[in-house]
């Protein structure tokens, strides 16, 4: 191993890469069922989040602006995968929830999501992945 392979810039770029070719590789298993990863990113996070969250923090947790959400969420309740409801106290804000079908769909996504990483991560030494999580999950709190 050479100190470039050291780096914390190279661990940076190898994550960025992975996540990408995971996202990739993810999506055109959910194409299949009619899905996108970025559809279900947002109903994790509905599901994922306390229940009374407002689209604003749904946004901010997904990582996109709010007519990027506004737009996904009417999809996706047209589909039948989350309702609107309103906020006691505010006429305006509305928290988002999953029906019935949007958790069925959130079952059903990982349950691809799991099958793909066994095919695609059989080569992993199993008794590696607590060190690697550990340091994904120390990277990721040290940019927060």
């Amino acid at each position: 191993m050479t100190d470039a392979d050291q780096s914390p810039m190279v661990f940076l770029q190898e994550c960025v890469l992975l996540v990408r070719r995971w996202r990739v590789a993810l999506d055109e298993r959910l194409r299949e069922g009619g899905m996108t990863a970025a559809r279900l990113t947002v109903l994790y996070w509905i599901d994922a989040l306390p229940p009374a969250s407002s689209q604003r923090q749904i946004a901010d947790a997904v990582g996109v602006e709010g007519p990027t959400l506004v737009r996904q969420l009417h999809a996706m309740e047209q589909q039948g995968l989350v309702e609107r409801v309103p906020i006691a106290g505010d006429r305006r804000a509305k928290s988002i929830r999953l029906t019935d079908a949007g958790k069925q769909m959130l079952k059903t996504f990982y349950a691809v999501a799991l099958e793909l990483s066994e095919e695609r991560h059989a080569k992993l030494e199993r008794r590696r992945l607590p060190s690697a999580i550990r340091l994904a999950r120390q990277a990721r709190e040290a940019l927060e």
